[in-house]
């Protein structure tokens, strides 16, 4: 049973990653292993081209076969399976085996089961926290892995754990420094409690914004997230069709939009989407809303998606910086 959980997340993100047309992959990843090869085919036996070291951190320029999910030693059943990623460091470029390759930002949160032999890659780390009733904080935490017995798998698993005393909404490993203190309006509260839904289906509209520290009275940007479709019964299953996810922006004239929907695309092309905004507020401290919103792609599993408005490209407002899988959800 032990065997197969662990393995369950790469047979599931293999079958996810390689039927997207559009696979989310982040611009810039960080070595994790203590050396790595780059070759000049994405194959073990190619030639080496170069050599890096942990924490040396690359450009990500394009994955084979569409982001398939391969073993790396199809002679060794213990030997892991990832995607081979096209890969740039200073002058040199070449294909690197994604099993040792994070991305410079994570989002992670606290109990997640962590695979067998994965290690914690080599960033800062913070964590969210409800500072108050009426917002949140960011803190700098330690972080550690350490063996708990699970009741469902009956057996010894390998869960994510913090130094702090207080349960964090979620945490998020970087590169970069993130700004600590205030970092959104929600606090105690769920956006269930405040909006009455955080569900996005079609007809459903909800707000993010950055929110205001006490004292701050500068006027930040409020966008809308809106979700619109066609929803018929089916015999027994409800089946949407047409869904739309796009953010608006109430300021502009005349008003603005950025197309989310292939974000949250599901893998199949018949299923229906699956989408909920689980927080909102201003994690990069630029003064702009920032997000996660969960959806489910997969025949099973789901993915939190961390979008920043520091992302953000010419035309956007938010842009994804990186996501949280979820087996089995």
């Amino acid at each position: 049973m032990k065997f197969f959980y662990f393995l369950l997340p790469f047979f599931l993100l293999a079958a996810g990653l390689s039927a997207q047309s559009g696979i989310f992959l982040p611009e810039e990843m960080i070595v994790t292993a203590s050396s790595l090869n780059l070759r000049d085919a994405p194959d073990k036996n190619a030639k080496k081209t170069g050599s890096l070291t942990q924490g040396a951190v690359v450009q990500v320029l394009e994955t084979y076969n569409n982001g398939e999910y391969v073993q790396a030693d199809t002679t060794d059943p213990e030997s892991p399976y990832a995607p081979w990623l096209k890969v740039r460091y200073k002058n040199t470029t070449g294909w690197a085996f994604g099993a040792y390759l994070t991305g410079t930002m994570g989002l992670h949160y606290e109990n997640e089961i962590m695979p067998e032999g994965e290690n914690l890659p080599p960033l800062q780390w913070f964590g969210v926290y409800a500072r108050d009733s009426f917002a949140d904080e960011v803190r700098r935490v330690q972080v550690r892995i350490v063996s708990e017995f699970n009741e469902f798998y009956q057996s010894q698993v390998k869960v994510l754990k913090t130094n702090q005393a207080d349960p964090s909404k979620f945490l998020v490993s970087s590169l970069q420094p993130i700004p600590t203190g205030y970092c959104g309006p929600l606090g105690k509260f769920e956006i269930g409690q405040m909006f009455f839904s955080p569900t996005l289906n079609p007809g459903g509209q909800l707000s993010i914004y950055p929110g205001n520290d006490v004292n701050d009275t500068i006027s930040l940007p409020t966008y809308g997230l809106a979700a619109t479709g066609c929803a018929a019964l089916e015999n027994t299953y409800v089946r949407v069709s047409d869904y739309q996810l796009r953010l608006i922006d109430f300021s502009a004239e005349p008003v603005r939009y950025q197309d989310l929907t292939p974000w949250v695309k599901p893998e199949a092309p018949d299923a229906s989407p699956s989408v909920d905004l689980l927080w909102f507020g201003d994690l990069d401290r630029d003064g702009k809303a920032d997000a996660i919103i969960n959806d489910c792609p997969y025949e099973v599993g789901c993915r939190a998606s961390l979008f920043l408005s520091s992302k953000a490209r010419p035309g956007e407002y938010i842009r994804k910086a990186c996501e949280h899988y979820w087996p089995g959800d």
